[in-house]
C-alpha cells in the first residue's frame, strides 16, 4: 500500500512542479508588460503552489520513512559487483549459448555513458569551485574589504585612499 501512495504523491509533486514552473514563465511576461496586478496574483498562486509541494515533499518523505521500517532490505542493499563482473557474466551466458549481443552492447554503452557522467560531474564540481570564488571576489569587493598587494608580501586590506602611481622608466 505503501507504493502507491508515493507515487501518487511523486505525481502530484510532478503536477505541482509543472504548473509552478508555468506561473514563473507568466510572471515572466506579466514582468515584460509592465502588469503589476497580473504580477502580484500569480506570485500568491505561486506562493500557494510552493505551500503544497511542502506539503507533498512531507508526505513522499514520511512515506518513505514507512517503507523504510517495512522493507529495510531494500534500503540496505549494497553491491560489490563492477563492470567487469557483468561482462564475465555475459561470457558465461555466451558459452552457454544464450545470445548476449545486445546486452554486451548495452553495457558498453551504460559504461560510456557512465564515464561521461562522471566526467561531467568533476567538470561541474570543477565550475562551482570556480564560480564560489569568483562570488567570495565579489562580495569582498562590493563590502569594502578587498584585499590589495603589498611588496612585504602579506595582504593589506585598502585604505579609503585613492592609489598613488609613480611613473618610473626602467
Amino acid at each position: 500500500m505503501i507504493f502507491p501512495a508515493l507515487e501518487k504523491t511523486l505525481r502530484e509533486q510532478t503536477r505541482l512542479v509543472k504548473e509552478a514552473l508555468t506561473i514563473e514563465k507568466d510572471k515572466g511576461r506579466a514582468i515584460a508588460e509592465a502588469n503589476g496586478k497580473k504580477l502580484n496574483e500569480l506570485s500568491g498562486r505561486l506562493a500557494s503552489i510552493i505551500e503544497d509541494l511542502e506539503k507533498a515533499e512531507q508526505e513522499r518523505i514520511d512515506g518513505c520513512r514507512r517503507l523504510q521500517k517495512q522493507r529495510p532490505d531494500l534500503f540496505e542493499t549494497k553491491s560489490d559487483l563492477r563492470a567487469s563482473d557483468l561482462m564475465h557474466a555475459l561470457d558465461l551466458l555466451e558459452e552457454q549459448g544464450v545470445p548476449v549481443d545486445q546486452e554486451r552492447d548495452l553495457l558498453s554503452l551504460l559504461l560510456l555513458d557512465l564515464r561521461k557522467l562522471q566526467m561531467l560531474n568533476q567538470e561541474n564540481q570543477n565550475a562551482l569551485e570556480r564560480a564560489s570564488s569568483n562570488l567570495n571576489t565579489v562580495l569582498e569587493q562590493a563590502s569594502g574589504n578587498d584585499k590589495m598587494y603589498s611588496p612585504a608580501g602579506s595582504e593589506k586590506k585598502k585604505s579609503g585612499r585613492p592609489a598613488l602611481i609613480l611613473n618610473a622608466t626602467v
